[in-house]
């Protein structure tokens, strides 16, 4: 397997953070696809924008290798009424959208979904996706790093990590070893922005701090330690960015890597 099969876009609608950007961006996850040779995706619904049935999008995205569509959307995105989420909704649309694998709880470890998701009903999702032949994923932030979350990991297939703020990337390795030592046996993926979206404000990354990451994390992957490395996203895929620039570099040099 190559290196390229092992990367994924964090993907949003189309234009979906130009109003926490500087940029007008237009680039959808398929064209992320195309620009950058990324043909993997996570589908995300952002600020609600992304509501069930999901039959059409998912014929949209069926020109992409594999997808994981979100069971709970971003942080902005109202929580389903449904017991399960949008469980049900994801397993509705797998005739239409035979490339997706997979179900993910983006931005799930906050109070509010902690205290509407326990356990009880983490586990009837992860039942109801594992019988479908899907995955199930959640997000974890550094913030909830170091907090004891093994009772709802348990209940996830696979993990996925993220630096909030590019100053955290120079503590990279401590960061990722504790990620990997309280996510043992699972499946795991290390997620890299391509733009720097703090609580303080939004900045373009650090470059040296990006490329440090980006090695850091294809190591990880060519070493087989983790399963995976996720971008975020095709919501500025089409910035002048220096990162877009530093990706699409790395792709080309490292992405037909045999792993």
């Amino acid at each position: 397997m190559k290196l390229k099969e092992k990367l994924w876009n964090w993907g949003h609608l189309e234009g979906s953070h130009n109003g926490i950007v500087p940029f007008d961006c237009k680039m959808s996850p398929e064209d992320f696809a195309k620009e950058y040779g990324i043909e993997n995706s996570f589908i995300v619904s952002y600020g609600g924008n992304i509501q069930p049935p999901f039959n059409d999008l998912a014929k949209r995205f069926s020109g992409l290798r594999r997808v994981k569509w979100s069971v709970v959307g971003d942080a902005s995105s109202p929580l389903p009424k449904a017991e399960l989420g949008n469980t049900d909704d994801v397993i509705a649309c797998l005739k239409d959208g035979k490339n997706i694998d997979g179900g993910v709880m983006d931005d799930f470890f906050s109070p509010e979904r902690m205290k509407r998701f326990p356990p009880s009903v983490l586990r009837k999702i992860k039942k109801k996706l594992n019988d479908s032949g899907l995955d199930f994923w959640c997000v974890l932030y550094d913030v909830k790093i170091y907090e004891d979350l093994t009772e709802y990991l348990d209940c996830f297939d696979g993990v996925s990590f993220w630096l909030w703020g590019c100053e955290k990337i120079k503590r990279v390795d401590e960061y990722v070893d504790r990620f990997l030592s309280v996510t043992a046996g699972k499946k795991v993926m290390l997620g890299i922005y391509l733009y720097d979206y703090r609580d303080d404000g939004t900045d373009p990354m650090d470059a040296d701090l990006f490329r440090k990451q980006i090695e850091k994390y294809f190591g990880l992957l060519k070493s087989k330690r983790i399963d995976g490395v996720i971008f975020c996203s095709n919501t500025v895929g089409d910035a002048p960015l220096e990162t877009n620039k530093i990706l699409k570099e790395y792709i080309k040099k490292y992405g037909d890597t045999e792993i």
